[in-house]
C-alpha cells in the first residue's frame, strides 16, 4: 500500500515539520498540501495520512477515513453497567486484547483498572491507535492515564500466542471484525480494507487456552456460529446484534 503524508489545510510551520518527521520515521513521502483536496492527492497514492494539530487521519479512496477517538469508550465508562466488564470481573486482571482494532475495549478495560496488552496485525491501524493512546488529550486525567497505560504490539494474535508463556495472562479477548459492525460506524468503515479478515481457528483458540489462566471471551455477531464451533458459552443479549461468549478454564490446583 502506497501512503503519503501531508498536513491539514490550516497548517503552520510547526505542523509541516511534524508531518515531515512522521514521513521520515515511517519511510514514506511527504507532500505539500498546497490547498489541494485529499481526493486529488489520492490519485498518486492508496492512502493519505493527514496531520492535524490534534490528530492523525488516515484517508483512503471512496471516502473511507480512519482515526483514533475515545468517545465510544468514554460513553461506556459513564454507563451504569457494561456487560463486557462484568464478564472480566471487578478485581484487576492482566488482559490480552487479541484484536485491538481502534482500542475501545482496551480503553474501557484500562479505565476499570485492568492491565491491558493489545495486539493489532494491521500496521496502519496499530500506528494510528498507538499514537492516539500516547498523545490524545481528553481533558480527563484518569482517562488519559488509562490510555497511556495500554501496551500495544503490532503482530497477529496467533504468532504472539505461539511464543507466549503458558498461563501468562488472566483473560484473552477476541473481537473479530464483522461486516455488520462496519456498516454502523463511519470511522469503522475505514477499517474495512485494513482489518485482518481471518476468523477464529481451532489452533488459535487452543493456543489461547494454553496462555490464559482464567477465561477466553469472545464478542461476535448473534448469527455467528463461532460460539458453538469453538465451545464458548454464549450469553444472549436480547435485541442486541452482538453476543458475548466465554470459555472458563480450569484453574491449576
Amino acid at each position: 500500500m502506497k501512503v503519503i503524508v501531508t498536513t491539514s489545510l490550516g497548517m503552520d510551520e510547526h505542523l509541516v515539520q511534524k508531518a515531515k518527521r512522521l514521513a521520515e520515521d515511517l519511510g514514506i513521502v511527504y507532500c505539500e498540501r498546497r490547498k489541494q483536496a485529499v481526493k486529488v492527492l489520492l490519485k498518486q497514492a492508496d492512502a493519505v495520512l493527514v496531520v492535524y494539530k490534534d490528530r492523525l487521519v488516515f484517508e483512503q479512496k471512496e471516502g473511507r477515513k480512519l482515526f483514533f477517538h475515545p468517545d465510544t469508550a468514554i460513553l461506556r465508562m459513564k454507563a451504569e453497567r457494561d456487560p463486557f466488564l462484568e464478564m472480566v470481573g471487578s478485581q484487576p486482571k492482566k488482559v490480552l486484547d487479541a484484536t485491538l482494532g481502534l482500542g475501545t475495549d482496551s480503553l474501557v478495560l484500562a479505565s476499570a483498572g485492568h492491565q491491558v496488552v493489545g495486539l493489532e496485525s494491521s500496521f496502519w491501524t496499530h500506528f494510528l491507535v498507538q499514537e492516539g493512546l500516547k498523545n490524545y488529550q481528553t481533558g480527563h486525567a484518569a482517562v488519559d492515564q488509562a490510555m497511556r497505560s495500554i501496551e500495544t504490539i503490532c503482530t497477529d494474535s496467533l504468532s504472539f500466542l505461539q511464543t507466549a508463556a503458558a498461563k501468562s495472562v488472566d483473560i484473552i479477548y477476541f473481537d473479530p471484525m464483522f461486516s455488520e459492525e462496519i456498516k454502523e460506524s463511519h470511522n469503522l468503515s475505514g477499517l474495512e480494507k485494513l482489518a485482518n479478515p481471518s476468523p477464529l481457528s481451532h489452533q488459535l483458540v487452543n493456543e489461547a487456552k494454553r496462555v490464559a489462566r482464567e477465561k477466553i471471551i469472545l464478542k461476535a455477531h448473534f448469527r455467528d456460529r463461532a460460539f458453538e464451533d469453538f465451545g464458548f458459552i454464549r450469553h444472549v443479549r436480547p435485541n442486541q446484534k452482538f453476543h458475548f461468549g466465554e470459555i472458563i478454564l480450569e484453574k491449576e490446583k
